[in-house]
């Protein structure tokens, strides 16, 4: 049966504590609840480390969180997935779709002279991005609170020894997430020859899960190919997607492109539900996956099953569009698919994040506060799972090949041009992986069209709020 608790959700929809006394707000006691709620509920207790709560070098939840897990990151288990934050920010995210900033994302691309490029991978519709005409392709050239203080992009990422100093120096340039503040940019918009100054103050805005780029390829061919992209896990994604699946259904769509190249997961039932739309012939018997807990909650061990929509289509073959960015609810649905689909499901593009593993959410609703905490172990039905490295796995157990191809940003997402989106297309009409495309020059259109010498970088906000937790390199 379909599990009922609210706990289950990558990250979880909040499962509420016993409301705290108002003195019981003050950080020292959140602190000590916060380490019972660890001991008892985090999925590797033997490397938690034993801080107390009332050493002063941890002043914050988050802080204490972090000092605690530091075995667990050490050892690749909890790459920063426990963690912190409000409650009322978690709603506004999960339950309203909401989010503060740009409403813009951001990868860094090393080109293979091993210059840095920031560059423009989206754009959500209503967001100060889109009101100053960002696209998907734009090159930042520069970065300032001003105008009269811009920054080049060479200079801001001049001390950086890799990748991931040079995405950090951007983040920092472009600052936290705070409504009515303010940057400048230098842009040359893609396929101009001169750059054009654009000033943002980052506001409010809705997240647009499900893209309007949703499409039917070839829809009077034998085979027709559906495409849709989906940006993010969140409650809103649900009409949407079923929208979307009901139409596929109506020109009689068996392939399916999924395109969750900047996914980084989000709730658990938006995955169930994107995992019945494409399993039309899955059965109520049929096991998707399986959830399991530490040793002291071992009891609590559940299988969920298929549930088929009214709208969802007999997917016969599924490509889904990955890059490092792809994590955590967007593996678990590539993974409880591919026991059904063995020889009919492919990954396009690059290996996924690798996080195999899902949090619990406890809300301490009076002191406003979220603490989400790994604590969920999901595997298919074929008990594959801990996939750390990302998929395909390193074990082998993903049977779908990955079809290496590039983020073209010369084109939009849904354009079957686009290298990934055409990869994944060539893949369906052959059942053969195309050569991924080759950059003839360092400069230009191929630095944003061709895969670079290393993985694109999706820079880290400050301070992260929830959609920049689940929506890479988003600001």
């Amino acid at each position: 049966m379909r599990r009922s608790l609210a706990l289950l959700v990558l990250p979880l929809v909040l499962a509420g504590c016993p409301a705290p006394q108002p003195d019981s707000c003050t950080p020292q006691a959140q602190k000590a609840d916060v380490l019972g709620l660890m001991q008892s509920w985090y999925l590797y207790p033997d490397l938690l480390r034993s801080i107390s709560p009332n050493d002063p070098a941890y002043p914050t939840v988050d802080a204490y969180l972090w000092a605690l897990t530091a075995d667990a990151r050490a050892a690749g288990k909890d790459r920063g997935w426990t963690y912190a934050t409000t409650y009322s920010a978690s709603q506004r995210y999960y339950a309203d779709g909401t989010a503060v900033g740009f409403g813009i994302g951001i990868l860094v691309r090393q080109d293979a002279s091993n210059a840095y490029h920031v560059l423009v991978s989206q754009v959500f519709p209503g967001s100060p991005a889109s009101s100053a005409s960002f696209a998907r392709g734009d090159e930042i050239l520069a970065i300032g609170d001003t105008p009269a203080t811009l920054v080049d992009v060479p200079t801001l990422v001049a001390g950086a020894a890799t990748i991931d100093d040079a995405r950090a120096a951007v983040s920092s340039a472009i600052g936290p997430s705070t409504a009515g503040l303010s940057r400048s940019f230098q842009v040359l918009p893609l396929g101009a020859s001169t750059s054009v100054l654009r000033t943002m103050t980052k506001d409010g805005y809705l997240l647009d899960p499900v893209p309007a780029g949703w499409t039917v390829f070839d829809p009077a061919g034998p085979t027709p190919i559906g495409y849709v992209a989906l940006r993010t896990f969140i409650g809103t994604a649900q009409i949407p997607l079923q929208n979307v699946f009901a139409q596929f259904q109506q020109q009689n769509v068996h392939d399916v492109i999924v395109d969750l190249r900047y996914n980084g997961g989000g709730l658990i039932s938006i995955a169930e539900l994107l995992a019945d739309l494409l399993g039309g012939a899955r059965s109520t018997s049929d096991v998707m996956y399986h959830v399991s807990f530490n040793a002291q909650h071992a009891s609590s061990a559940e299988t969920v099953f298929f549930a088929p929509q009214a709208q969802s289509t007999q997917a016969m073959r599924v490509a889904f569009i990955t890059t490092g960015a792809t994590a955590s609810a967007s593996e678990l649905v590539a993974n409880v698919l591919e026991p059904y689909l063995t020889g009919n499901i492919a990954l396009v593009g690059a290996r996924t994040y690798g996080k195999p593993v899902g949090q619990a959410g406890f809300a301490f609703y009076q002191c406003d506060l979220a603490v989400y905490l790994i604590a969920l172990s999901l595997t298919n039905a074929d008990g594959e799972g801990g996939y750390f490295d990302g998929l395909p796995d390193a074990s082998g157990n993903f049977s779908g090949p990955l079809c290496a191809a590039p983020d073209d940003l010369t084109h939009l997402q849904s354009d079957p041009a686009e290298a990934s989106t055409a990869a994944a297309i060539a893949w369906m009409t052959t059942g053969t992986c195309p050569a991924p495309a080759v950059a003839a020059k360092a400069s230009g259109p191929s630095v944003l069209k061709a895969a670079a010498p290393v993985p694109d970088a999706y820079p880290d906000a400050i301070a992260p709020d929830e959609a920049q937790r689940n929506v890479r390199g988003l600001f």
